[in-house]
């Protein structure tokens, strides 16, 4: 049996039988060749690219000082880990959130159409409309959750009118039609019962849902208001998955409509005249806004409807796709998985399709479940398949992107088949947690999936329902919770643009278009930083590692220590001897120095001991702490040890 390589590299004594320093001290080099060469690996391994250029570099400096500085805040009541109830207003209001807010986030991909919108903004168009508020209506329920507001003429039996009633003012409608407005002490102390929190959300999408929307003329200001609220987050391009039944309705006092309580529909069976509104404020609002790249929608089923209905759904989205393809994307399944029927119910579908040689782009919601597969949480009889078993499914029928998609970790090997066929997950951080899935955002599986080279994009689900209203909360909780960098941030973005339903031949444009927004942040964002003062800042070094290296030099040195955010948007150098580097920082603790080869002076070298020191400040001065660097002659080296044990 071999010995294992870490004991062999440490036997390296003298004749008296015991370990040199200089022995241990050419085995740290020889470790830290291999640490480095595993941290290089692991970035390789996620496939996308992680340096900077100069300015980026600040940026990103600037960012890891908001991350601590927000950390230092929180850290023993850590937002991601705690309730977004609770934390809502702290979250927004702090300084990382406001850089957030101005970072071009590229598109939101994964929206349910009419849960994006404010309440307050919604509410505020009709109580500016008098038409509308006159004839606005609420039907209480002795359930905060179950409250329900529609549009009518002459209202059925056991509706309110809200116009001038002191009971519904704009703060108590927007209290019983979000879910932070309604959700319990019971949701709230059973932070992984998803089941518990889709009792409190699901009713809720009626609240304030199509009902509302559909109407045409809150239709038409609706859309304008998703747009604008993108650009406001500086979100560029975004998607929302729409019902098949959607249609448009105007309130009419023909008595041929009285038993409808004056709604007159006036959309065809395709809801085409909501698309043609729908291209219209589009094409007016890209006119005005010319860095806004564009919308697209995917037409959605229920998973708690009948085969017939679903097939007659994706039929409609076949044929909007056909006829509309800049406009409707594809198609999706929605409504709690745990609780629906699952693809392979309506597989004879998706089949027929499939048969006829029909082409309908799938996103579906795919393993929004913290269940095994051998706990069956669905309670329709005729369909006994487990809510992960979606998972099969999704990739099998080609789905472009799925949903949530917090089951695939248990599957590597599923895993695998995303990023091999680069099926993107849309992940939804506050949800997730808003909704029990992960309750803590350190856990996430999206950060593994990142990390494993699976295509991320992010979204925000439903957040006017939820009650949090922007996306840039899911960007805070992502960046917070799974320690990302401005590359990963760049990364998911230009994610969002490549796994859009946007057509190739659309891409490069949108992609040139983020680019610019990206570029103009990186600038007024380096000013901002590099406006900082640090007066009471003492930066220490505690350490370096390794200690030795080859006089060829090229090796990285670690440096840690304490407070050396300092150096944010000023140039480091390293000392080693009387050779200098330009070393990066890496976090407020952490700086990469990479040594130089072995000076030489004339006829002098520098002796095989140098100190070793750092600058913060752009070479004014250095910091020593005492500390020592090593050159090793290559002829006395030691073999690089591979993987240790």
């Amino acid at each position: 049996m071999a010995v294992p390589l870490l004991v062999s590299a440490l036997l390296l004594v003298t004749s008296l039988g015991f370990v040199t320093n200089d022995a241990i001290g050419k085995f740290e080099y020889s470790y830290s060749v291999n640490r480095e060469k595993l941290h290089q690996q692991e970035r390789d391994f996620a496939g996308y690219r992680t340096d900077y250029t100069e300015n980026e570099q600040i940026v990103q400096n600037y960012l890891e000082y908001l991350k601590w500085m927000e950390f230092q805040k929180t850290k023993d009541d850590f937002y991601p880990a705690r309730p977004i109830k609770l934390h809502l207003s702290d979250i927004k209001a702090s300084e990382i959130y406001r850089v957030l807010k101005k970072f071009p986030k590229g598109g939101n991909l994964h929206l349910h159409h009419n849960h994006v919108v404010s309440k307050s903004t919604i509410l505020d168009f009709i109580y500016k409309n008098a038409y509308l508020l006159d004839n606005f209506y609420v039907r209480e329920s002795p359930e905060p959750n179950k409250w329900r507001f529609n549009f009518y003429l002459n209202p059925p039996t056991g509706w309110v009118k809200v116009k001038d009633n002191p009971k519904y003012t704009k703060d108590v409608i927007i209290e019983h039609s979000t879910f932070l407005g309604v959700v319990d002490d019971a949701a709230l102390n059973a932070p992984t019962i998803s089941g518990l929190r889709w009792k409190t959300l699901d009713p809720l999408f009626s609240t304030i849902g199509s009902a509302i929307v559909n109407q045409i003329n809150i239709s038409r200001f609706h859309m304008e208001a998703m747009f604008q609220s993108a650009i406001d987050e500086n979100v560029q391009y975004f998607e929302t998955k729409t019902s098949a039944s959607n249609k448009l309705y105007f309130l009419d006092s023909d008595p041929n409509y009285t038993s409808a309580h004056g709604k007159h529909y006036v959309d065809n069976d395709l809801g085409e005249k909501e698309l043609h509104m729908v291209e219209d404020v589009l094409n007016q609002f890209q006119q005005k806004n010319p860095s806004f790249i564009g919308y697209k929608r995917i037409v959605n089923s229920y998973r708690r409807t009948s085969q017939t209905s679903l097939k007659n759904d994706a039929e409609k989205a076949l044929t909007l796709h056909k006829q509309y393809p800049h406009l409707v994307a594809g198609f999706d399944m929605v409504a709690q998985e745990d609780l629906g029927f699952s693809i392979l119910f309506y597989l004879r579908d998706f089949a027929e399709l499939e048969v006829r040689n029909e082409s309908l782009p799938y996103f579906f919601h795919t393993a929004e479940t913290n269940w095994p597969a051998e706990y069956m949480t669905s309670t329709h009889v005729t369909d006994p398949v487990a809510t992960i078993e979606n998972t099969y499914d999704a990739i099998l029928l080609g789905a472009k992107r799925v949903g949530h998609g917090i089951g695939f970790l248990s599957h590597p090997f599923l895993m695998e088949q995303l990023k091999q066929k680069k099926i993107a997950v849309e992940a939804n951080p506050v949800s997730n947690q808003m909704l029990g899935f992960v309750p803590d955002q350190r856990h996430h599986p999206a950060i593994t999936y990142i990390r494993y080279g699976i295509p991320v994009v992010l979204g925000a689900d439903d957040p006017s329902t939820f009650g949090y209203d922007e996306f840039t909360v899911d960007w805070y909780e992502a960046v917070m919770g799974w320690d990302l960098t401005l590359a990963d941030m760049r990364h998911l973005a230009t994610n969002s643009l490549q796994y859009s339903s946007l057509l190739d031949s659309e891409k490069p444009a949108a992609i040139t278009k983020w680019q610019n927004s990206y570029n103009l942040f990186i600038t007024n964002t380096k000013q901002e930083a590099c406006s900082l003062t640090f007066n009471k800042t003492n930066p220490i070094i505690e350490s370096i590692f390794p200690q030795e290296g080859p006089l060829t030099g090229g090796n990285i040195v670690k440096v840690f220590g304490r407070h050396f955010n300092m150096a944010i948007c000023r140039t480091i150098y390293c000392r080693f001897g009387t050779t200098t580097t330009k070393g990066t920082l890496v976090y407020d603790h952490s700086i990469d120095c990479p040594s130089p080869v072995r000076a030489s002076h004339g006829p002098h070298l520098d002796p095989m001991h140098v100190k070793f020191s750092v600058s913060l400040d752009s070479g004014s001065t250095f910091i020593s702490m005492n500390k020592t660097y090593s050159y090793i002659h290559s002829s006395h080296g030691i073999s690089i040890p591979g993987v240790i044990g």
